[in-house]
């Protein structure tokens, strides 16, 4: 059975999904059918996903010869440099011909597994130069590789060194004779963008906008100010009709679902603040939020939620509502 459906007229969404869900989870490749169409993300690199892939395109052109037209695309567009968007590029380029378009900052971060993995990385901490201090940093650094070899195995991770077409985050890009507008929008991670095409009202928001899942914010490349001017943004666009995810269904109240997300991080933020004024004047850790926060969850539930935790003390320390001493955190009463 393909993972294929038509979820816009002439518009097809691909979607890839692993035997573990939350080691490998479903992600959508959209398929703009026409004259020069156009291909949006490119999913897993693995030979199956790719086989897979290919099944449905094939599938969408006889569709579209069905409808007495031919289906062209020569192009693929990325939408933020995370691998289970980019890893397919190499080997979709290789089986199918697509020319590869990323943007600058795109190129930067996916260009090699040593880069990639730098990009990513947590901010280095001072090692301790004792015999245990060594062992440990040098045990986490291979363990490190080691989980990231295995899940580059399992998604087909390959890198981009060599896109044909580089482009800045602001632009415009014709499709089928239309014009759509490509636009930086920095939340989920920095280079992250949106493409959006104003008279139909159709928006292909990635990662930042999904329709019934919160998406996953983390340091080091998420931002919660940029998050939040982004869907702003995305609010403030004309005749919005129909959001395209990049994991999940689409949005069809795409305004009420922007101002939902918009709101519910504000109350993240005053659950923040809130527990930290409780807590004083005694403090209170990382760990001890989340526990607060979800004493019932399992342990991957708090892992998951750490990141936009971790984001929001970092914001609220930037804005001088909270001081941090050390691993504990503490309500700034002074002001």
């Amino acid at each position: 059975m393909l993972n294929m459906n038509e979820v816009y007229p002439g518009i097809f969404r691909i979607t890839e999904r692993g035997v573990l869900g939350m080691l490998k989870p479903p992600v959508n490749i959209y398929v703009i059918t026409g004259k020069n169409g156009l291909v949006y993300d490119a999913g897993y690199g693995d030979s199956n996903s790719i086989r897979k892939f290919s099944k449905a395109y094939k599938e969408i052109n006889r569709i579209c010869g069905e409808r007495g037209y031919d289906n062209h695309i020569e192009r693929i567009l990325l939408s933020h440099a995370h691998a289970d968007h980019f890893s397919g590029l190499k080997n979709l380029r290789k089986r199918l011909g697509f020319r590869v378009i990323i943007s600058h900052e795109m190129k930067k971060i996916i260009s090699s597994s040593r880069v990639y993995r730098e990009s990513y990385a947590p901010a280095k901490k001072k090692i301790k130069k004792t015999f245990s201090g060594l062992l440990l940093y040098f045990t986490k650094q291979v363990i490190q590789k080691f989980e990231f070899m295995i899940y580059a195995l399992y998604w087909g991770v390959s890198f981009m060194d060599d896109p044909d077409i580089l482009i800045d985050s602001e632009t415009k890009i014709e499709i089928n004779g239309e014009e759509w507008e490509i636009f930086s929008s920095p939340g989920h991670s920095g280079e992250h963008i949106t493409l959006f095409n104003k008279d139909n009202g159709i928006l292909f928001s990635g990662d930042n906008v999904l329709k019934s899942i919160n998406v996953w914010l983390g340091p080091p490349k998420s931002d919660l100010d940029q998050y939040e001017n982004s869907l702003k943004k995305m609010s403030g666009l004309p005749n919005l009709k129909i959001i395209l995810p990049a994991h999940g269904s689409p949005v069809l109240k795409p305004y009420e679902r922007l101002d939902e997300i918009i709101s519910w991080r504000k109350k993240r933020t005053d659950d923040i603040v809130g527990i930290l004024r409780d807590a004083s004047p005694a403090g209170i850790s990382v760990s001890g939020i989340l526990e607060r926060l979800y004493p019932s969850d399992s342990r991957m539930k708090k892992e998951f939620a750490s990141g936009w935790i971790e984001l929001t003390l970092q914001k609220l320390e930037k804005e001088k509502i909270i001081i941090r001493d050390k691993d504990y955190y503490f309500y700034n009463n002074s002001i």
